[in-house]
């Protein structure tokens, strides 16, 4: 990402995390979520 995305923040498909969360399965149902936006 560019410095410019980054200062525009967060989007429909663009969502910042300060750190992976420990659990693998809640960080991964929500890069599932994100893939399913707009019909996948």
């Amino acid at each position: 990402m560019t410095i410019e995305e980054i200062k525009t923040g967060e989007k429909d498909n663009v969502e910042y995390k300060v750190d992976v969360p420990s659990k693998s399965e809640q960080y991964m149902r929500t890069v599932v979520a994100f893939a399913n936006v707009n019909g996948g």
